[in-house]
Parts: C-alpha cells; structure tokens; sequence
C-alpha cells in the first residue's frame, strides 16, 4: 500500500459516482476547482474521469483525481512514491528542486491499462508508469529521455507516439507498440504543418508554443498547444489533419483571460468539453471547464470567444474541491492528500511512536524552513480557507522550532520554539531568499494551537497568523503576508507542518491533529473512517411529501454533507447546536417554533424526504426578509425541481413578518429522496415549505358546519387544513370509500362540501 492510505478513499465517493453525468442542475462558477490544479490531463473510462496535474517537487508524485460528475474529485492514487532519489529531490547537500520536480503530464487508457507520462527538469529524463489498476496499483516505470510537455497518444493502428516540445512547431517520436521505450529505428521529426507563427501572425511571444495534446476524434487527429503572444492573452491553440504526422491546418481554439492548455473528452451521453487551466495568482492555476461543439470538423467552444464564468454540473464542487482533508492522526497511514514537501526522510516522521499524533523528528540542523525535512503539506484554496494544528513540543530541544507555514517564496510561518529550557510561539515571514523573525511571545506551556487563515481573491492573496493557548480564543501574531505566484517555486500556497532544528538534531514535535476548511471553526473531513456515515432524517423520521417539511429540521450529519454555513457560527443559538443559525419566530416565545436565519447566498440545508406519490406539487415556502431577490431554491437528489423562489420584502430590517410565496415545482418522483434547499441571495428566514399535490387548498377547521348534503364533490383536508385531495361521492358511505382510498395513512380527516361548504370528520384505519 506504501506509506499514503488507500482508505482514504471515501464512502461518500461510492454515493456521489451515483450521480447521473447527464443530469444537469447546479450553476456553478468557473473555475470549477478553486484549488492549484495546474497543466490539466483528463480521461475518461466507461462513465469515470481521471485527471492528472502537475506534481513540481512534491511526494509523492503525479496525483490522480477522480470523478463521476466532474463536480466532485477526489485523489485516488499516484503515479509514484519518489521520482527519484538524488540529492536534489531528497533536500541534501544543499540542493532543491523548487520549480522542477515533475512536469506536464499525460494520463491516457488503452487496453486494459492507466498510463501516465511526466517529464523532469530535476532527472533530465520522461517517466512513463502503468498500471492496471489506477486506485491500488502497482506501477511499473519506464524512463525515456527528456521531452518537453509531452502528450502519449496511442493510435489505432496500435503504434504510440509521444507529441512534445516548444517553439513554432513540435515534434514526435514514435514508442514500441507496448510503449516498453522508444522504437528502434521508428519515426521521429517535427508534426508537418504545425506552425504557430502562421496562426497568431506575429513572432513575437513571452511563450511561443508548449502544452501539446494530440486527440483522435471521427477518424481526425487534432493537435492541442498553448501560445503567449506579447501583448495578447494566453490561449488555446488546435491544428487539424486527416494524417498523424502531417497536413495539419491551425486556429485559435480560446484566446480569453488565460485560460489554455490542457485536453479535450466526451461525456457518456455525448457532450463534449476542454479542461483547461488559468494562471491565478498565490492560490495556483485553476482548471476551468468549457463546454464544446463540434462545427465543421473544428472543435469550437459553445461559450463562443469567451471562457464562460458559470457552468452546469450535476453537484456543486465540495469545499476545499475534494483535494483537501482534516486529519486526527488516528490512523497508521496518510490520507492521500497529503504530500511532502521533497522526498520524505521516513525514519524521522512516524504515526505510531505516539498513536493518534503525527511525530516529527528532527534528523539534521537547518537554518531555513525551506531546507526542513519531512515538511507535511496540502494544498491551500479559495476563495477564502483556514488551516490549524495542535502540537506539542515536550521533546523539543534548545533552538527547535514545529509549527504550520504558507509554504510559498513568499511565505510565512507561526511555530512554538523551544528556547533556553522555555517555550515560546514566534512567527516568521520571508522570500525566496531569507526568513526573519517579526514577532515572540513566552508561553507557560509546551503546547499551543496554530492557524493560518487565507484570503485567495482570484490573482492576489494575503495569509494571516494565530494562535492560541486553549483552542478558543485566538491572538493574531506578527505581519499579514502578502502572497505571490514565483516561477522559483511554480506552486500555489500550501499549508505545511514542520519541525526542524536550529542547533541541536534529534528533537521531536507531536501534532495532535491538522483541521482544515472555509473558515477556523469549519472541519473539512475526507477520510474514509470519519466520512462514511450518511445524514440521517432529524429525529430519525423522513418528512412526509405531501405535507410541511419545518425548515430547523434538516438532517443529522457533518458539515458540507447534511448542510452548509458558511460562518461556522450559530448566531440564533436556538433549537440545534450545529452551526446552521436557528432563530425563534417569538424572541419571547420557543412555543411558536422556529426558522432559519442569518442566510448568506449558496448556503444549503438537506432534508430526507418520503414522497407519497409521483407528480408535480405546488410548493409554499414562508419565509420573512429584508432584502431584494432572497428566497430559496429547491433541489431533489441534485436536481432542480424550482426556479428561484424569491421572499416577499418586508421592509429594510424586518425579518419577523413572513409571508407565502407558492411555485410549481418539475415532476417528483415517488420514494425517499434527499431534498435540498439552496439559499438565493442574502439574509432570508424559511420557517417552512409545504408541500401539497397539484395545489395547496388550505381551509381554517375554525366554524366548520358539520353534517352531509347533496353535494356530489368534496374536498379532504388533514387535521391542520392541509389540502389532501377530492372526491367525487354519491352517498356518506361512498364518501368514506373513497376518502379511504384517497388518502395513504390511518387519521382523522375533515371532508368538506365544495358547494355548500358543510363538513364532517370521517376516520380511517390503513
């Protein structure tokens, strides 16, 4: 299994790959990973995606996500544990591999087996692995020489060829047909056609041409690359031919706000779409995914000259995008998250030496954090996400410092240190070159809770430094450090738990846990053991459709899976101890129920429903707000059953008068579903939603008349004068009959004359 954990993979997964690819129904924003996911290659197996990114001088290496709805990833494996181990991977004898690591790489599926092609500035040679089993491995290796952002194409004929290189045109070289190395005596040379110069019209470039993907689409070959021209956008660049190697034409496939490079791949049911990643600033380069029509035999973006800024997906994309997790340190593996900064030196860190911490022990003296061994990191992402730790450092030894940084060239870090027989916290910020110390503050105990916070506006960003003696209370330590994107590095900012010694090596830092999400009180868990367990209805009953689903009542669960809030605080602090905000409709008065307030746009609440049967429902929701265009919209197992259901405004600062807003919902299928109600706007109170087939027919049970007529049609209601349904009856006895056929479950029912509105109570045994 190697040192990173196979059961990292989630329970949660196996229910979302049942989510359908061709079931549309959430707007999400571009870019649909907020999260460092640079140089892009995706395939798809049967109705599975998988899709590798750039590794740089992480281990392990070559990370492969997966997905069934392109909404949700998670990482499943890796192409290898170490590139390799020469000193400059492994962070010896003074050398790095900041920068250079692994490159662009190219996953391709052929005949039973996951290939994977990675070029290294740091080996000066291309990595192929394979594999039959993508999840578990093994991985054999096989090294080629060194070919730039190269692409692995298996052709159809059953030759492969390896598409790569820079500059106006680029070039090929042919492998043995079981890719095994490069083909004695095969074809080699530059793709005839190929000119980048003739597209742009210009020949000056800050990139001239890279990033090749070579696709075979109906019987044509279209060549993929990347160009820079000066003063231009960076964009997406297609050649077409009939022939492999030669008679290929070019255009501009993209040419908008930098998003380019990367591949194109077909849906199941026959969309098609380019994933294609943008320079971003400190959070990284972000993958973006364009929709795509085929005209005239040219791949042409349906968005037309623009990357589009929202897209429909089956689900919304998880916070942190599945490529980040908390961790308790409870097992003796690694979830798959995390990577290391360089080669790990693994007698040094352990899961055992202290079950339940992370244990990392110095092996050698540094005197910058970049040089520390053992540096145990997970991507950062945006817009907004917070890190935090609790380390110990009883086994430290004089001038030892373990703590959390935002590992980039501009960095920071905040650490407890161990100075003269005392312990201190201390925060640290520097560039690429030097790190210094700005703040120190004595500490009467050898532990101490660490957090960065991280704002990552799209091409800028800002990190921030706490901490804290009883994970309560917070104290901002130091300088706000302020982010940037350098080549040196060519990574978006990372959390990253270290320790490392100043002085004397063999010291030890045991971290307890590392909790991560969209803010310090979030907890982002995606590790199999902790993220199994499905939400389950409030109070262990389903709500009941047609009837009124409360809004408090949503489902038992974890955050990001029975709801979503955004703050982290319950600012109602009423009813549920979550931290979903639940105000009282009477400040003075629980007796009268209770709503959920305090709503911010995208904030989501699940509700396990049973639906009684098959149709179209009208739905009443009574909700109370201040605000223009705030209301709620509804989903059933991800799909949208309503458009937007916007709140009747109530004044500047009212949110105590509700009133009923109704809509048609789409057809809801009978059986138990999970419905999901989405918050529109901002600042809206849902005290209910009523449910009701067909139409909401409510009567007050006040003043009925009781006793029959001649009447012929009758309306049923419940107990609370919730419209049932009608009947048409001749007699009281056909009445009963029918009112017993009408309804699905034993009660007591008011039946009321729709002519003369005389009433009577009929009960009925199920």
């Amino acid at each position: 299994m190697g040192l990173f954990s196979k059961m990292a993979k989630s329970a949660a997964f196996t229910v979302l790959a049942a989510a359908v690819v061709n079931s549309f129904a959430v707007t999400v924003n571009n870019p649909i990973m907020y999260v460092d996911s640079p140089d892009p290659s995706i395939v798809r197996v049967d109705d599975a995606y998988y899709m590798v990114t750039t590794t740089m001088h992480f281990a392990p290496g070559v990370p492969v996500f997966k997905s069934t709805d392109l909404a949700q990833w998670r990482t499943v494996g890796y192409a290898y544990q170490t590139l390799s181990n020469g000193n400059n991977i492994s962070l010896n004898g003074g050398q790095d591999a900041y920068g250079k690591g692994s490159w662009a790489s190219s996953i391709r599926y052929h005949k039973g087996f996951f290939y994977v092609l990675t070029p290294s500035y740091t080996t000066n040679r291309t990595h192929l692995y394979k594999t039959a089993d993508v999840e578990n491995g093994p991985w054999s290796e096989v090294q080629l020489p060194f070919y730039h952002d190269p692409s692995l194409f298996f052709d159809d004929d059953g030759t492969v060829w390896v598409f790569y290189g820079s500059g106006d045109q680029i070039s090929y070289v042919q492998l043995n047909d079981d890719a095994s190395g490069v083909k004695a005596g095969g074809k080699s040379g530059k793709v005839g056609g190929v000119s980048v110069n003739q597209v742009t019209g210009t020949n000056n470039y800050y990139v001239q041409q890279e990033g090749s993907h070579m696709e075979k689409v109906n019987g044509e070959y279209y060549l993929f690359t990347i160009s820079w021209p000066a003063g231009k956008s960076r964009s997406e660049i297609v050649y077409r031919s009939k022939n492999l190697l030669s008679g290929f034409s070019g255009r501009y496939f993209l040419s908008d706000n930098g998003v380019a490079q990367g591949g194109i791949f077909d849906t199941p049911d026959g969309k098609w779409y380019a994933l294609l990643f943008r320079d971003s600033g400190p959070v990284g380069r972000m993958s973006h995914l364009v929709p795509m029509e085929w005209k005239d035999g040219w791949p042409v973006p349906t968005s037309g000259s623009k990357a589009p800024a929202t897209i429909d997906l089956p689900e919304s994309p998880l916070p942190g995008y599945g490529m980040v997790t908390s961790d308790d340190f409870d097992s003796d593996v690694l979830p798959l998250e995390w990577q290391w900064n360089h080669n790990p030196d693994n007698k040094n860190w352990s899961l055992t030496a202290n079950p339940g911490f992370l244990r990392i022990t110095t092996g050698r003296t540094d005197s910058r954090i970049v040089n520390a061994k053992n540096t145990l990191t997970q991507r950062s992402f945006g817009p907004k996400s917070s890190g935090r730790t609790l380390v110990d450092g009883k086994g430290m030894k004089d001038g030892d410092m373990a703590g959390l940084v935002a590992l980039q060239d501009d960095k920071g870090f905040v650490a407890l240190a161990k100075d003269g027989g005392s312990y201190k916290v201390v925060m640290y910020s520097g560039n690429k070159d030097r790190e210094s110390l700005v703040k120190s503050e004595n500490l009467s105990d050898s532990k101490v809770y660490l957090r960065i916070d991280f704002d990552l506006p799209i091409d800028r960003g800002t990190a921030y430094f706490y901490y804290s003696t009883d994970g309560n209370t917070w104290t901002k330590i130091g300088n706000d450090v302020k982010l940037n994107y350098d080549l040196h590095m060519f990574v978006g900012v990372r959390w990253g738990l270290f320790n490392f010694a100043t002085k004397t090596a063999g010291g030890y830092a045991d971290f307890d846990w590392f909790k991560v999400g969209t803010d310090y009180k979030d907890e982002i868990y995606l590790d199999a053991a902790q993220d199994t367990t499905p939400p389950t209805p409030y109070g262990d009953v389903a709500a009941k459709i047609p009837g009124k689903v409360e809004a408090e009542n949503y489902d038992v669960g974890k955050p990001n899976r029975a709801y979503y809030d955004k703050d982290g605080d319950n600012q109602g602090k009423a009813y549920r101890e979550e931290s979903v905000d639940i105000v009282q409709l009477d400040s003075t008065d629980k007796s009268k129920g209770y709503a959920i307030g305090y709503t911010g746009e995208g904030e989501w609440l699940r509700y396990t429903v049973n639906v009684a049967e098959t149709g179209t429902y009208e739905v009443k929701v009574n909700m109370a707000t201040p605000s223009e265009n705030a209301g709620v919209k509804l989903y059933i197992d991800g799909k949208a059953v309503t458009d937007e259901i916007i709140a009747k405004q109530n004044g500047e600062s009212d949110w105590s008068t509700y009133s009923e807003v109704s809509v048609q919902t789409k057809e809801i299928e009978k059986g138990e579903h999970a419905l999901k109600v989405e918050i529109v706007g901002n600042n809206v109170n849902v005290d209910w939603l009523q449910f009701c087939l067909d139409k909401c027919e409510t009567t007050s049970l006040k003043g009925f008349r009781y006793g029959m007529d001649a009447s012929r049609t009758y309306g049923v209601y419940s107990l609370n004068g919730s419209f049932v349904g009608r009947v048409d009856a001749s007699s009281s006895f056909d009445v009963r009959s029918k009112v017993s056929s009408l309804v699905k479950e034993s009660g007591v029912y008011v039946v009321k004359s729709l002519t003369t509105g005389l009433t009577h109570r009929i009960s009925v045994t199920k």
